[in-house]
């Protein structure tokens, strides 16, 4: 098949390029090697007797600050989907009992460390170091580390300050955090309904070479597809290998990054089987898991489901006691169970100077990079990276 430019790689990045580029008028090829679309943005169904519910293993919640997220909403047309969250806390587990953030806080701690947020600057900082000195290292250590580290699903210690969390202009006509009727896969169906792009699901790339001006991937199944741009959306480690062939420095370099895998099971309780108070998550410090995201934040009149985000190398049945421990039900409560495993990068400070060189490595290539990897993890960062690599598409 021939197109302008193939994408490998369906997630919110991949999709989100496919949309800019296909605005740009390319002939755009999207690449997936799952049954389905979406990646992060994948709203896990269940359904009985006439009823339906979905639970989110991957991203759960998106900000008004995502302005290129809901400008791509926007021209979906499905900006009258989006729903409120439901204001319902996160907790901390501690000693079996949960509690709020607050309650853990040194206050007269905090008081002294606050005033340095507006002249401590978080450039070549680790998380772990300029948060340390905002709220107290003791405060740092016993509440707020736990919570920065549910974000990613690993350890942000020595994640950059400056990217893990940013600063972004907001729109203020929309719901500063919110979801979609139907979960955050109503995006990705969104823009899978485009019919200027063609996406081909249960194609995954086996091998990509180039010859002349026009990039030629071939699929494990045999497919094999031609354009003369090449975009990878996949996590570090498989462009690196997947460019080896093509251009060996810039693979090399791509294979710097760190990353960590990401163990996330999902699980759907009846309503009235449950005696826990409803919360956004559950962050249990030094636990098998980093965090326990529910869906009370979308009530439903007959479900509850949670996302429990475990570390790698948890065995299953060391999950399951662990989940039935901390929503203090028996296994046979549990009436639908899901499972996904994510690769997720792991940032150290110098970030900024690897994403340069990238850049560097990129420039005069028909080649396009974009992931969660570039200027930063969060949904929007994913977008805006997309968005400039199809900028530059537009340059060829």
């Amino acid at each position: 098949m021939k197109s302008d430019v193939v994408i490998v790689g369906g997630g919110i990045s991949g999709l989100s390029l496919a949309h800019y580029c296909s605005q740009a008028g390319l002939k755009t090829t999207l690449l997936e090697k799952n049954s389905s679309v979406g990646g992060s943005f994948v709203s896990h169904p269940y359904s009985e007797n006439g009823s339906s519910f979905w639970l989110e293993l991957g991203a759960h919640t998106c900000y008004n600050s995502y302005q290129n997220l809901l400008d791509i909403v926007d021209a979906c047309g499905i900006s009258s989907e989006i729903i409120p969250r439901a204001k319902v806390p996160f907790t901390l587990m501690v000693d079996r009992e949960l509690k709020s953030v607050f309650s853990v806080l040194n206050l007269f701690e905090a008081l002294v460390s606050i005033p340095k947020v507006f002249s401590l600057k978080k450039d070549g900082l680790t998380v772990r170091e300029y948060y340390s000195q905002i709220v107290g290292k003791n405060n740092y250590a016993n509440a707020l580390s736990h919570f920065f580290n549910a974000v990613p699903s690993q350890p942000t210690d020595d994640f950059p300050a400056d990217i893990m969390f940013k600063s972004r202009s907001k729109r203020k006509e929309v719901l500063k955090n919110y979801t979609f009727k139907n979960g955050l896969q109503s995006v990705a169906q969104a823009i899978a309904k485009n019919k200027d792009i063609a996406i081909q699901t249960s194609q995954e790339v086996a091998g990509i070479e180039k010859s002349g001006d026009e990039y030629q991937l071939r699929t494990a199944n045999g497919d094999s597809y031609t354009a003369p741009i090449l975009a990878l959306a996949t996590p570090s480690a498989i462009s690196a290998n997947l460019l080896q062939n093509i251009n060996t420095e810039l693979a090399d370099h791509l294979s710097i990054l760190k990353s960590a895998t990401v163990d996330s099971v999902g699980v759907v309780v009846k309503k009235d089987q449950l005696s826990l108070k409803p919360v956004a998550a559950i962050i249990s410090p030094n636990d098998s898991f980093f965090s326990a995201v529910s869906r009370d934040t979308v009530p439903d009149t007959t479900y509850r489901g949670f996302a429990f985000h475990f570390k790698s190398g948890v065995s299953p049945q060391t999950k399951t006691e662990r989940i039935t421990d901390v929503l203090g039900i028996s296994e046979d409560k549990i009436i639908h169970h899901y499972e996904i495993q994510n690769t997720v990068p792991s940032l150290r400070v110098g970030h900024n100077e690897w994403l340069k060189k990238v850049n560097q490595l990129l420039d005069g290539q028909k080649l396009l990079l974009t992931g969660n990897y570039y200027g930063g993890m969060a949904i929007e960062d994913c977008v805006s990276r997309s968005k400039s690599q199809a900028e530059r598409a537009k340059t060829f």
